[in-house]
């Protein structure tokens, strides 16, 4: 098993504890304390941003995005029907209605469509499992005078023609989650912006809303601690390895998949930032169901099951789980919650991603002896069926 982290990220934590100085708290007009204000820098410069917003979640960046932004009661606002829920559930947290919006064949990102969609002021496009969405659509939405925020809580690093992630729109948002590129300790998010104002609005929303003073902003308690920015600190440092691991993953495991599952397609000038491997299972190749197959290849997987321990952060396989799963079960506009918002026209390509899409899990916790087990019992899952 290769170790999560190192001296380096525990040493930074301790350090953040015993060398507490006046900045530790929120002195200094609520900005943080001194590793908090490092770490937005830093963070903010990575992707050619001027200003970092540290908060508790990505999930938290999409609420105080949209809040800073104004987004009003029963305003729409564009994401796409394929991601995870906090995309949408954060719109809803902000009164807004969300416009779910089909994806791309290739990429699986959004695919705004400019002529058949009602004008709107506000959109989040996902760079969906690490696969930057395409800069001409982001630039030509804020041409049209909508206000872009960009989903890298999957991304983080990947770059679209040398632009990267988070520098496109009019902000971006990043997660630390734990199975994230990076983390700070488990949870954490981060805003970036070249807008003053908007960094600004986003700090007093992130604090309360107000430095005791008039201030008409609601705000809340949505900060990072110390001891987290110090983490992250070392973490980003660490980013371009860490980058440069999961790609060596995802084009190993690219060349050795079965013919019954379909690699995504990486067009020229993107880096991909491969969070997770996003695959398609061709059922006519493997002559059998993708649910079928799922289930024969968990089986199959029994023996590796039964020495496992312990749970582990994401791997190839969830361990304890399965080396490939479905991903998400369903589009946005399935989900309970937000059926009522479902578009008059199906989303078809979404549609189809979900019910042909695989999720192969490449993280950077796995060597590669466990990397090749998985997949020589996924190859010999594949030929119970072809055979």
């Amino acid at each position: 098993m290769i170790e999560r982290f190192g001296k380096e990220e525990i040493n930074a934590v301790t350090n953040s504890i015993k060398n507490a100085s006046f900045l530790s708290g929120y002195t200094n007009k609520y900005l943080g304390g001194e590793e908090i204000q490092k770490f937005e820098e830093e963070f903010a410069k990575y992707h050619d941003c001027r200003y970092g917003i540290a908060v508790n979640s990505g999930t938290t960046a999409l609420f105080v995005a949209q809040k800073s932004v104004g987004v009003k009661p029963k305003e729409k606002v564009a994401v796409p029907c394929v991601t995870f829920t906090a995309t949408t559930s954060q719109v809803l947290a902000c009164n807004g209605i969300p416009l779910f919006i089909d994806i791309d064949k290739l990429s699986y990102c959004m695919n705004y469509d400019f002529d058949n969609n009602s004008p709107i002021k506000y959109a989040i496009p996902v760079h969906l499992l690490g696969h930057p969405c395409k800069y001409e659509m982001i630039t030509r939405m804020k041409k049209e005078y909508i206000f872009v925020i960009e989903d890298c809580a999957q991304a983080m690093g990947a770059k679209y023609k040398g632009k990267v992630v988070g520098s496109m729109g009019d902000c971006g948002i990043f997660s630390f989650q734990e199975t994230k590129h990076i983390t700070t300790l488990g949870e954490g998010g981060m805003i970036i912006t070249n807008n003053e104002e908007f960094a600004e609005k986003c700090r007093r929303i992130r604090n309360h809303g107000e430095y005791y003073k008039d201030d008409s902003m609601v705000g809340y308690n949505f900060r990072m601690t110390e001891a987290q920015a110090a983490f992250g600190r070392v973490q980003l440092r660490k980013l371009d390895k860490i980058l440069k691991t999961f790609r060596d993953n995802a084009g190993y495991i690219i060349r050795k998949l079965p013919d019954a599952i379909t690699p995504p397609v990486i067009s020229k000038g993107i880096e991909h930032s491969f969070l997770i491997l996003g695959c398609r299972f061709n059922e006519k190749i493997a002559k059998t169901d993708r649910t079928t197959f799922l289930n024969k290849l968990t089986k199959n997987r029994k023996k590796i099951l039964e020495n496992e321990s312990q749970s582990d952060i994401k791997g190839i396989n969830f361990r304890p789980g399965k080396i490939i799963g479905a991903g998400y079960r369903s589009v946005q506009y399935e989900i309970p919650l937000y059926k009522k918002y479902a578009p008059k026209k199906k989303c078809i390509v979404g549609e189809d991603f979900i019910k042909h899409g695989l999720f192969i899990d490449i993280h950077r916790w796995r060597t590669k002896e466990e990397i090749n087990e998985e997949l020589a019992i996924m190859e010999n899952t594949v030929r119970e069926f072809t055979s």
